[in-house]
């Protein structure tokens, strides 16, 4: 026996429940639970302390932690995630095939299971210009990998509810080969919802209310409670861990590093949980055995004889933060520190110098006839709205109305366009980023 954690308590989230015994591990598989002490090449005491399944976040993207997928799974393994399910949409905007290729290696490399997912909408919609296109082909050929489980979130609902040809070939060739489709359905209810759902596609992490949630429950969809950078999941939606035990599971979706460090990863959704009352087995089984369950993952989830030896070591379950995190039978965080590996990394020179604009000599202005048409943002929300609000000026201070301008990076249609935005409450300066959901394309918000 490589390592025996003895005389723990084991969270049973099957049958939520809390099991005293000893855990035996060999090579990267659990292959021994019992209630004597067992013996072992690396001994751990185990007494007074939980042992839990490794976290599992149901939905995310990696390149808005500004991290590659090996540094990703360095930050957020310190916060008891042991599997993501990533959907690299984000790069392969950018770098099509080429950005996925490089996603997938590095992948490998990582120390936690990163299962990856086709990206459905790329470009997201025909209204944006991107670096690149992935279409049925291109899905196709990612499908043949083991470790894409899923069509990534179909972001484009009109197209699924007008039965686009496209989109619902992506969904069929996903259904064919056994593959989860992730949804993207922000407000959409009724009818309208029912065509979704219908299409093949069975879960949703968009949604911003507890009765959004609960419509799309009642229709048979899965759910993903979102703590993300940018988008925050309101309190009451958690009681539905309550209400639908088995179809609750946690996502971040999008998340700075910054953020990670400061606030946990997924972990963050399983100490808000608690804090607003869920029984912390049942938050637990959410973000472990459900998501496990759901994307077809038998090895993990749940800590059975047989099952990966993925495992996190907690001191209590309140703030949900490792003593220890063991990832394929492996300890790789103890006492606040990532056990050090030695690994080569580099990146695929077919990826960079993405950024191809010409030297900006001027800006447009924005028409007079688009004035008091306004991009209302809230932070905490992705969603926005039109604001109407009266000015004779194309920037207003007072007002808090903004300039926004949005420039074509990739050298093909050299397109610059502008509008008003209000939310920021910029007095002074500019912001611009080339990190710009879904296309990726230069876009800046400014005073003058």
């Amino acid at each position: 026996m490589h390592i025996a954690i003895n005389n723990i308590n084991i969270i049973d989230v099957k049958n939520e429940t809390i099991l005293h015994a000893s855990v035996g591990i060999n090579n990267c598989e659990i292959t021994k639970i019992s209630n004597p002490p067992i013996s072992a090449k690396l001994i751990i005491n185990g007494k007074g302390k939980f042992l839990s399944p490794g976290f599992i976040d149901a939905h995310f993207h990696i390149e808005s932690s500004n991290l590659t997928p090996f540094y990703f799974g360095e930050a957020v393994l310190r916060q008891g995630a042991s599997a993501i399910i990533a959907d690299c949409h984000e790069i392969c905007n950018v770098a099509g095939m080429n950005g996925f290729e490089y996603f997938r290696d590095e992948s490998k490399k990582a120390r936690i299971d990163i299962f990856l997912t086709a990206p459905s909408c790329v470009p997201a919609s025909h209204l944006g210009t991107s670096g690149a296109k992935i279409g049925i082909k291109e899905i196709r050929q990612m499908f043949e990998y083991d470790e894409v489980i899923a069509l990534g979130e179909v972001m484009n609902f009109p197209a699924v509810i007008n039965q686009d040809p496209e989109i619902m070939t992506k969904i069929q060739t996903a259904k064919e080969k056994g593959k989860i489709v992730n949804g993207h359905a922000p407000h959409l209810s009724g009818n309208n919802l029912k065509k979704y759902i219908n299409a093949g596609i069975t879960d949703d992490h968009e949604s911003t209310s507890y009765d959004e949630m609960k419509e799309k429950l009642s229709f048979g969809m899965k759910i993903f409670l979102r703590e993300g950078s940018a988008e925050k999941c309101p309190d009451k939606c958690y009681q539905l861990l309550n209400e639908y035990k088995d179809n609750i599971m946690f996502c971040s979706d999008d998340k700075l590093a910054s953020d990670i460090i400061k606030n946990g990863h997924i972990n963050f959704n399983v100490r808000k949980a608690v804090s607003l009352g869920i029984n912390p087995i049942r938050a637990i089984r959410a973000v472990s055995f459900n998501t496990a369950q759901y994307y077809k993952l038998d090895a993990l989830g749940c800590i059975e004889e047989g099952k990966k030896a993925d495992l996190i070591i907690l001191n209590n379950l309140q703030d949900f933060i490792p003593e220890i995190t063991i990832f394929n039978g492996k300890v790789v965080f103890k006492n606040k520190e990532t056990i050090p590996v030695e690994i080569e990394l580099s990146i695929h020179d077919n990826i960079l110098k993405t950024i191809k604009v010409e030297k900006i000599t001027t800006i447009p202005l924005i028409p007079f006839k688009y004035y008091n048409h306004i991009i209302e943002v809230k932070d905490g929300l992705v969603i926005t709205k039109e604001l109407n609000i009266h000015t004779e000026n194309e920037i207003d201070l007072d007002k808090d109305i903004l300039k926004l301008v949005v420039v074509e990076r990739y050298h093909k249609k050299g397109n610059i366009s502008t509008c008003q935005v209000h939310g920021f409450n910029l007095k002074n300066g500019a912001i611009a980023s080339s990190i710009a959901h879904d296309c990726h394309n230069l876009i800046a918000v400014g005073t003058n």
